[in-house]
């Protein structure tokens, strides 16, 4: 039977004896040394060959806890654990390990580990050799770093130059777009024209001056784009190519404008006329249309002021605030998004000019609602109280200086009304009122007037 004790000179190897505890009295000694701190190894039967002196502590309970097949090293720096297996472990094999942990090895390579082991010079050289491989692994680390920051600048640059090739890329599109709307369908409508089989200014009017849209591109921007995209390894830039170009781009508000009355033009004669229909049936059956129609690429323009202001904006967006092209795109960017304001300013223009006329149309053409100060808010029915709590259907259509309540009227031409009353809105109050048979009433009071209305849920 194997003993759980020791007697002095007693022989044993150390697969059979090691076992690593916390709190082994036999290392308080070494746990108190500067140089190696926090490992603590514990012997259930150590022995020192030279002396031949034995240390024992709770030999008996470790023994008996752990099997000689297993030993376990457990060496804790700053907070961290690890386990060795005892495979091809020997007495110097931990030793050189638990030094590796703590420290190097000093005073001619003397461990105090409080098993007084001396490091032979091939251990110490092993010990050395780690050293070196965790510096080296510290370099690496720094080289990574530097190498991540490398990429990300790398990056940026990337998404840059993808911005502005972009750029360059749908500007060819539209510049071959552009000359498709010219030189294509205008030439051929205009020549046609000429020949007496439709007037010439139904085409001026709905081509408007993409003439000189064209021109500008095709010979200023998209050139000055080429320029500078060869020239983007050397300078990479765009703000500045696109400031200098910027102003020209009002020119779009006359183009937009006029875009909804374009559009109804070219609905009208191209049922009223063959010879005009007939042109541009055989301009759309062209495999340089893309089997699209004429209106499909008369909305492109109106398009690409909005597609310049998103690309700028994603440009800023990445660009370095210290970059010398970050002063440029900004002031293109304000100029750009001016113009896509002054365009959208046309649309709505132009959509309030559009309904302005209908609802002229609609009143028979006697009110003054063509002003050009008016501006159209909105529109919808209600039910206008009268005595005995009866209730009649009225239109009302309300301005930014006025409010209309009209009566619907008969008419084979589409909806009529007839202006019963007119409210200005200087002065005119609205105020919640209760009705017993009416929810949701309100009072409508002017300098002149008063009205009290129920409000209808078809109201739009």
């Amino acid at each position: 039977m194997k003993r759980h004790g020791l007697m002095a000179g007693s022989p044993c190897s150390l697969p059979d004896l090691i076992h690593l505890e916390e709190n082994q009295s036999v290392l308080r000694s070494a746990n108190s040394s500067p140089t190696h701190t926090n490992t603590s190894i514990s012997l259930g039967q150590p022995r020192d060959p030279d002396s031949g002196s034995t240390h024992s502590s709770h030999t008996g309970m470790d023994a008996h806890r752990h099997s000689p097949d297993r030993a376990v090293v457990v060496a804790r720096r700053e907070g961290r654990a690890r386990e060795i297996s005892p495979i091809n472990m020997n007495g110097l094999d931990l030793m050189r390990d638990a030094v590796l942990v703590n420290g190097p090895v000093e005073d001619g390579g003397k461990v105090d580990t409080g098993l007084n082991v001396d490091l032979s010079p091939s251990h110490r050289t092993e010990a050395g050799t780690e050293e070196a491989k965790l510096q080296e692994s510290s370099t690496d680390e720094k080289k990574m770093k530097r190498g991540s920051e490398v990429r990300v600048q790398d990056s940026t640059e990337q998404k840059l130059y993808k911005i502005a090739n972009e750029l360059l890329l749908t500007e060819r599109a539209y510049v071959a777009r552009l000359h498709l709307l010219d030189q294509v369908f205008c030439a051929r409508l205009t020549q046609e024209a000429g020949k007496g089989l439709f007037p010439v200014d139904v085409v001026r009017t709905i081509f408007s001056n993409i003439s000189s849209i064209h021109t500008f591109h095709s010979q200023f921007l998209l050139p000055d784009l080429e320029t500078h995209m060869g020239q983007w390894s050397v300078s990479p830039r765009l703000g500045d190519v696109m400031q200098q170009h910027a102003p020209f781009l009002r020119m779009y508000a006359e183009y937009v404008m006029s875009f909804d009355h374009a559009m109804e033009l070219l609905r009208v004669w191209t049922e009223r006329s063959a010879p005009f229909r007939n042109v541009i049936q055989d301009i759309q059956s062209q495999e340089v249309c893309g089997s699209l129609t004429l209106q499909h690429h008369m909305l492109e323009p109106v398009q690409r002021l909005p597609r310049y202001e998103m690309l700028l904006r994603d440009y800023l967006k990445r660009l370095p605030d210290d970059d010398s092209d970050h002063s440029h795109a900004e002031k293109s960017l304000q100029v750009i998004s001016m113009a896509a304001t002054h365009s959208n300013s046309a649309i709505r223009q132009s959509e309030n000019l559009k309904k302005l006329l209908e609802i002229y149309e609609m009143l028979g053409e006697e009110e003054d609602v063509m002003n050009p100060s008016n501006e159209f808010i909105r529109e919808g029915r209600i039910l206008m109280l009268a005595a005995r709590h009866s209730a009649m259907e009225r239109h009302l259509f309300l301005f930014n200086n006025m409010l209309l309540c009209c009566t619907p009227r008969f008419s084979l031409g589409g909806q009529r009304f007839t202006v019963r009353t007119r409210i200005d809105v200087e002065g005119m109050t609205v105020q919640r009122t209760t009705n017993e048979h009416h929810p949701h009433t309100f009072q409508v009071s002017g300098k002149e007037r008063t009205l009290e209305r129920t409000l209808d849920l078809q109201a739009r």
